[in-house]
């Protein structure tokens, strides 16, 4: 069994671009919605969330949307969301900061926000081309040893891309 530590980065789904309603407030499309059931249900294969799991959101309605989603098919719809405002507009780097404040005893993170960023911090990552598409996920597997704390530039490896 593999149990080496995992990060999910998820990307939201598609949302809606309505004239009058601000970028930040955007809500997934119905399309969005469904993909990103479809998507979620591969993740549900992957990972159970449990005590040693963490959920980091963009406060974005979008993003909140999106985890909510996910949560739902992971069988788990009332998981505690760690909402990071921070994220919402930032650099991997920050991105990377976020994660590196993760306790010790935890093995699975799955973190949804934005793009570019989500994408240049795989790339950072696991210095491996990546796009992240809406709804999609990058499996990334931490090196042997490594925790969330040390987690930096090309020290985890991409599993895969789904989207």
């Amino acid at each position: 069994m593999d149990n080496s530590r995992k990060l999910y980065i998820i990307r939201h789904a598609k949302a809606e671009t309505i004239p009058g309603i601000g970028d930040f407030d955007r809500a997934l499309t119905s399309e969005g919605i469904q993909h990103a059931k479809q998507v979620a249900a591969k993740l549900a294969t992957k990972v159970t969330l449990d005590d040693n799991c963490v959920v980091i959101s963009s406060p974005a309605n979008r993003a909140l949307q999106t985890t909510r989603i996910f949560l739902d098919v992971l069988g788990s719809p009332s998981f505690d969301i760690q909402i990071e405002e921070s994220i919402y507009e930032c650099t991997y780097k920050h991105l990377l900061s976020v994660i590196n404040a993760i306790p010790e005893h935890i093995n699975n993170v799955l973190l949804v926000g934005h793009n570019p960023t989500l994408t240049d911090l795989v790339e950072y990552l696991t210095r491996k081309a990546a796009y992240l598409r809406t709804s999609s996920y990058a499996e990334i597997k931490l090196d042997t040893g490594f925790t969330f704390q040390m987690l930096s530039g090309n020290c985890a490896d991409l599993v895969q891309i789904i989207d």
